[in-house]
This record gives structure tokens, sequence and C-alpha cells, in this order.
């Protein structure tokens, strides 16, 4: 408060002196006792309690004055609280006149009121002195704490929240200079971090012993607080400021601040930078996973369990051989070692869900969420709730991966630090299972604001996928072609070194060109790929459909029979193809459900009712079960021809979950009648256009659909009829216009 000045102005006023020191004063009139910290006084003596004189004490709360219990027990003395003694905003204005925001600056207090215009670089200097400098380590990373809003319950007799901003200022700058003292201490900056430390602030007790140069007190500090898995306990921010204070030289001697360097260029997508500093620290063998994992003694558990979490980033496929090597890796991890046990399983997790081992994948999710609660890393807690979500939608099951996802939030609500990027995916998440439901708006609107910062942050593979899936089908489906290819073109340029995924955006690209009617052009993208799995190979596959593995190969082979069912949909053997394909145990629950669609509209086509109604009855009501639209909306053009059949349409609406389905879908977009049919086309004509739309000569289209030239010009000239064109170019603006192609 400044209790001395305070005495001071009084005894000016009253035109007699201090009675400084802590010798009893003699009872007088009036009488100003201020009593220096640190001292023993003497008693009060009993002349005041007796009434000759009044008497003005000023003292520290610590400072003990004997007799002043007995004073104020008897009532014979009143204690003035702190906001007694402050100036009012009247007697400020009438003693300071012409200053400005005077109480907001001290909030009346006398010391303050003195410093506030000259003398107020002193204040900092004189708190640091007389306070700061003699309060224990522990104290002052209170009052740090306090001032800084951190911990508002400790040191609860200072005032400081509602503390004037001189005073939270100068305190402050005194903290700051003698924190940076004590550092500069080798001993107390020991101390300090122990502190620090004790407290849970491991960035700065870490940092602290960095500036204090003790570099391997530092790094056992860091090991213990999880080394590499830092990240995911303090936040990226802190993760770098502990890895920025060791220097370059002190780092390359390290395991552990190799493997953090390198983790924190994989966060970064800089997967190049990350190879450099294993093969300069372990040598070029590290780049050989076969013979890194084929003799598990010549690397640390920890290492190999960091290359493992590193091949997802490098988009590696497991071979049988190496996924046993891996397998083994389990049994070199202590039991209680939940960190690397809980990333093994999570790093595992990634190889079955991009081989769609969706059974195998839940056990490894189960294992390693239970390490990651036991380890209490809420953030890892989050990452796999949140692939468990994601497994849920490329199975169709909408509702079980709403359930994952409010796991995931309830996570990541727990973690202590800001993560935006997260926040990001969760929010996709959370659209996908919109757009899954028949709700196309949150997607949309994610895909306006988001997008962009959501493909440079770190994006593991699965949820690569995750993205174009939903991302371009959405904008295909509510905007338009060119919106979607626009999307995936972006896509190109961010991750244009990725081979596999390249061939992720070539096969969506392809299946955007079909659903926009745009079958030739579908083709002709996908006819460069470069895999076994062609239009030949499809063609003529039969039981090799069903033991496809290989993700995109799965992908691809389906997209290519999409085609065929397009293209000639009563050809012999096709529904053997789609069998064989339906017993693929490595699809996805949503592809499943396209195929079951295709098997029906080639039903309908070879004049099977039975078996097409009976066929799209149970994809119906299991689409209604798992709250799945989506899968449904995304076959809308072979939907439109099966629906509108009347005996299809009825025998759907008679069942109560199929007709839950149908009706969320017709609100999602899919049209009563084909958009030929409006337009008085026939199917065939319909199909003719499409193909003269995309560039077709009347050759190949006669060789696609099996025709003979003169039957292809008969179908033309009654399209030209029928929509009132004279030449080809008349009739491909025709249907552009009518919306038969996009």
């Amino acid at each position: 408060m400044g209790k001395s000045t305070l005495l001071r102005q009084m005894a000016r006023s009253a035109g007699i002196a201090v009675h400084l020191g802590p010798d009893a004063p003699k009872p007088e009139d009036l009488v100003l006792w201020d009593l220096p910290p640190g001292t023993m006084p003497e008693a009060l003596p009993e002349a005041f309690l007796a009434g000759s004189g009044k008497l003005v004490l000023a003292k520290r709360q610590e400072t003990l004055l004997p007799g002043l219990v007995r004073a104020l027990a008897y009532g014979q003395a009143a204690v003035l609280k702190a906001e007694e003694l402050l100036f009012s905003e009247a007697e400020l204005a009438q003693h300071f006149p012409g200053t400005t925001n005077l109480l907001d600056r001290t909030g009346g207090w006398p010391l303050l009121v003195a410093y506030a215009e000259a003398g107020r670089a002193h204040i900092a200097p004189f708190l640091r002195v007389e306070f700061l400098q003699s309060m224990p380590t522990a104290d002052l990373l209170a009052l740090r704490d306090r001032l800084e809003g951190v911990a508002p319950q400790i040191l609860p007799q200072l005032p400081l929240v509602s503390s004037p901003k001189i005073l939270r200022e100068a305190l402050a700058e005194g903290l700051h200079d003698v924190i940076e003292q004590r550092i500069s201490d080798p001993d107390q900056a020991q101390e300090l971090a122990a502190a620090l430390a004790e407290r849970g602030d491991m960035t700065r007790a870490i940092t602290t012993l960095q500036r204090a140069g003790h570099l391997d007190a530092a790094l056992d500090l860091f090991t213990k607080a999880s080394d590499r898995f830092y990240i995911y306990r303090y936040g990226p921010e802190a993760f770098g400021a502990v890895l920025s204070g060791f220097p370059t030289d002190y780092a390359k001697n390290s395991d552990t601040i190799t493997m953090s360097l390198a983790m924190q260029a994989l966060k970064r997508g800089e997967l190049a930078r990350a190879h450099r500093l294993l093969t300069e620290r372990f040598g070029e063998g590290v780049n050989d996973l076969t013979t890194v994992f084929a003799d598990r003694t010549a690397y640390s558990p920890d290492f190999l369990a960091f290359r493992l979490v590193m091949m997802i980033y490098e988009d590696y496929l497991l071979t049988d051989t190496l996924f046993e090597q891996v397998f083994a890796l389990a049994d070199d991890f202590p039991p209680d070692a939940h960190l690397l046990q809980g990333t093994f399983y999570n790093a595992v997790l990634e190889f079955y869900i991009r081989s769609r081992r969706f059974a195998a994948a839940e056990d490894v999710a189960a294992h390693a969420l239970r390490h990651y609660r036991q380890a209490n890393v809420p953030h890892l807690c989050f990452y796999i709730s949140l692939h468990q979500s994601l497994m849920r939608l490329m199975m169709g099951d909408a509702v079980s991966a709403r359930t994952r996802a409010n796991e995931a939030r309830q996570f990541l609500e727990s973690v202590d630090f800001e993560s935006p990027d997260d926040d990001r995916l969760l929010v996709l998440l959370d659209a996908c299972i919109a757009y899954e439901g028949g709700r196309a708006e949150p997607l949309a609107q994610f895909l306006h604001y988001d997008m962009d910062a959501f493909a440079h942050g770190e994006i593991w593979p699965s949820l690569i996928e995750f993205a174009l899936h939903y991302g371009s089908q959405a904008l295909s489906e509510h905007f338009s072609t060119i919106a979607a290819r626009s999307f995936l073109d972006r896509w190109r340029v961010y991750q244009i070194r990725n081979r596999q995924f390249g061939m992720m955006i070539e096969m969506r690209e392809a299946a955007i060109l079909q659903n926009a009617n745009r079958w030739q052009e579908a083709a002709e993208k996908l006819a460069p790929v470069p895999s076994r799995i062609t239009r030949d190979w499809v063609l003529g596959a039969a039981e090799a459909l069903e033991r496809l593995q290989d993700r995109d190969e799965i992908a691809l082979a389906l997209i290519w029979l999409r085609h065929h069912v397009f293209e000639m949909p009563t050809r012999p053997g096709l529904d053997r193809q789609l069998e064989a394909m339906l017993n693929n145990l490595n699809m996805t629950g949503r592809q499943r459900m396209g195929v079951e669609i295709w098997l029906a509209f080639v039903a309908k086509r070879q004049r099977n009712l039975t078996r097409a109604r009976s066929l799209l009855l149970k994809t119906f009501e299991e689409a209604a079960r798992l709250g799945a639209v989506a899968p449904l909306a995304e076959e809308r053009h072979f939907l439109s021809e099966l629906i509108e059949h009347q005996r299809i349409g009825e025998f759907l609406e008679a069942s109560g979950p199929a007709r839950q389905a149908l009706r969320r879908l017709r609100d999602s977009g899919l049209p009563n009648s084909s958009l030929g049919a409006q337009n008085g086309l026939s199917r065939r004509e319909t199909k003719v256009l499409m193909m003269v739309t995309e560039g077709a000569s009347n050759k190949f289209i006669a060789n696609t659909l099996g025709l003979s030239e003169a039957t292809v010009k008969f179908h033309l000239g009654n399209v030209y009829r029928k929509l009132g064109c004279t030449k080809r170019r008349e009739a491909i603006s025709a249907a552009r216009a009518l919306g038969l192609v996009g």
C-alpha cells in the first residue's frame, strides 16, 4: 500500500514527525508510528490503552506487536482495511487536479499515486529489491501464475485480479527480472526448474534448464515427460519450443531428440527431412524396412515403433511377411509401456483400415484406446475414436459413426492445449455423418470455409481418402461437376508426391464423370491408370474379383464394373461377376451397397424383377437401419430407373424401413423419373445421346452398344426429332441444357 508514504503525508498535514523504529513511542496527543519490516518491536505502551493520546500504527501483516491483540479484543483499537486507505475519485480530483485516469491506473493506492507521473520507472526495482528477491521460488511462480490468470486461487491475500494496472505491470517486470537472474545462476536454475516441473509447467522447466546450460538434465526431464509424445501432451507449440532449445550438435548425438525432430517434421509434412534426420543418426539401413524389422536386435523397440508410424506417412503397403515381422514387435514392449503399446496398435490400425480388414481394425483400435487411456493422453484417444467413426462411415453405418464422433469430441475437449487442425477434423467428421444421413449443408459449408486449411494440415492417408470421397461427391451432387473436379485438382497440387494418392484422385474424378453421365470421358480418364486392373481385365474376370485385397485395386475394379453395368447390363455373366464382387470380404459396407444396386439394375434389365426387388429391398432396409442415405444417392443413375418401375416401387413402399429410406432419398434430390424419359427419349436414345455429348463417333457407339451403325443413326434421328434439332452440335447443347449430362 505504501504505508510509510501515507504516514509521511499525514505527518506533514498534522505538522508532526513520524516515529520510526521498533522502540515504543511516548504517549502524546497524536503519534504516528512506522514499524519497519523484519523488526522485533517493544510492546504497545499501556498509556495509549489507558486513553493518553492517540496512536496511528503502520506495519506489515507479518510484523507482530505485543499487546495489539489485547487492545483489539477490548475494543481499544481498530484495523483499517486496505480499501479504507485508498484515495477516492473525489480526493484524487481534489489533490491531483488535471490528471486523467488516475484512479484506473493506481487504484487509489498512496504509493502508486505518488509514482503515477514522475518516478514510475522505480516501482519495479523497488518491488524487486524489497519483496521479490527474497521470495522462495515456489512463491515467485505462484505469483506469476496469479498475474497471468493461470491460478487465481493461489496467494488469495493479494487482490491482483482487481489491482491497479501500474502494480500488475511493475510486478510482472520485477518477476521477470528476478526469474531471469535465478536462471543465470546454475544452482538456482535447477531449483527453479524443479519447482516448475512440480507445478506441471514442463515446457518452462525444460527451457529453463536449457538456458542455464544443463542440457543433460533438460533431456532427462524431456524423456520423463514422454519425449516425442510430448507433442500430444502439451501441444505443437510447446514441443517446438523444447526441441529448439537443444543445440544442433547436441541433438545429433541423441536418439531421443533425433526421433522427436523427425516426428516434428512428419507433423509438418516434411517427410524428406524426417528421412534425412534418421539416416544421419542411424545409417542408411533405416530405409530398408525388410532389414529393419527382420532383425529386431539391431534397433531399439522405441525406434522400431517410431519407424512403424513413419511408414504410415510414407503410405507404405505392408506385405504379408513384413506384417508378421511387425506384429512380432509387440512382444518387445514392456506391458506398462502404454504409449509405445498404444502407438503400435495405432499404426497397425491404419494398415488394417487401408486393407479394409475392419473386424481386425476394431480389435486393435480397442487395444490402442485402452493403452492411451492408461497413459492418460486424451489427444491420442481422440485420434482412435476419430478412426473408429471413420471406419463406421466406410461400413455405411452412420448411426454408430455418430456415437464414435461424440466420443472423439469428449476426448478433444479434455485436451489442455488448442488444436485447431483437430477441431477441423471433427467438424469434417460431423459434416460427413450429416451428409451420410441426407443433409449436405454442413459439408458444403466446410468445403467452402475450411477445406484449404484442412488440406494444409497433417492428414493420415485414410483421412485423405475420407475427405476426397465425401468432398468430391457432395460438390458434384449439389454444385457442379466442374466444382468437384476443381476440388480434386487442388488436392493434386497438395499431394503430388504420393503415387497411390494420385491414383485415388484419378478414380474419384472418373466416378464424378460417371455420375454426370460422361461415361466415355470417365473411361478415358481410367485407361492410363498404372494398374493390372484394366477394363479388359475386369471384363474377363470372375472368381479373381472375389480374391482382390488391395484397396486401390478393389476401387478400380468396382469403377470398371460400374461402367460395364451402364454400357451392357444384359451381357451374359455380368451378374455372376457382381456376385463374385459381393463375396469379396475386403470391400467396405458403402461399396457393397453400390454393388447390390448394380446387381438389382442388371436383374431388372434381364427381366428378373423378383430378384431385382428382393435385392433392392434388402439394400434399402439396411440403409434405413444404418441411417445411410448417401450410398444410395450416389447411385442415382441406376436407382431412378429401378424405382420408377411400378412393381419395384410399390414393393419398396410396402416396407416401412425401405419407405423411410426412399423418402429421405427423394428429399435429397432423387428424381422420380429419368430426365431422358421426361423429354420423350427411350433408354437407348438417351444412352446414344450421352455418348454423342462425349464426342463418340457412330462407329464407336455401335461397337460399344453391340449395334450396327445404321441402328445408331436411326436412334440419333429420333433424338434430333424429339429435341427439335437438326445437327449433332445442337443435340449436345440441348442435352446439357436439359441436365442430361453434367
